[in-house]
């Protein structure tokens, strides 16, 4: 007889904590679709009904409003427009460009080196601030001296 009254206890005891487990999950499930409703539309009419269906049909509300709701939240929805604009944008006409020789990626043309891999391909004369090579010593715009400066040579 003690024995009996033990296992009805437990029983009970097992079925209510499966029953608040339960309770807690359809809270937290309800819970979920509301802000997901407020993240998807501005509308509050569908927050209300999102915030219906998931609490009243306990569990199939949600299921419900998984099937209704907006496919994408409002987030993505300026990403995406923010990305057509720009792919609609005709590119800009007026800077010539050309591949870096190391990274492959546009750059213009006037560049000295490439922003994206450091690369130098030229430098600046000091004389009248033109685009040179890197193997010239001189300039052949202003006629300066752009080489590397001469050593020294201190006589013994």
């Amino acid at each position: 007889m003690l024995l009996a009254v033990d296992i009805g206890t437990l029983l009970t005891l097992v079925v209510a904590i499966v029953v608040a487990y339960l309770v807690v999950l359809w809270l937290a499930l309800a819970f979920y679709v509301v802000r997901d409703a407020r993240r998807r539309t501005t509308s509050p009419g569908f927050t209300l009904f999102a915030m219906l269906l998931g609490f009243v049909p306990p569990f199939l509300g949600a299921l419900i409003y998984f099937m209704v709701r907006p496919p994408l939240t409002m987030e993505q929805v300026r990403s995406l427009a923010i990305e057509e604009q720009v792919l609609l944008e005709p590119p800009v006409e007026g800077v010539p460009t050309r591949p870096c020789p190391t990274c492959g990626r546009e750059i213009e043309q006037e560049f000295i080196l490439c922003p994206y891999c450091r690369t130098q391909f030229a430098r600046r004369c000091t004389g009248c601030d033109r685009s040179l090579r890197l193997g010239w010593g001189v300039c052949p715009y202003c006629a300066t001296e752009v080489g590397a400066p001469a050593l020294a040579r201190t006589g013994r």
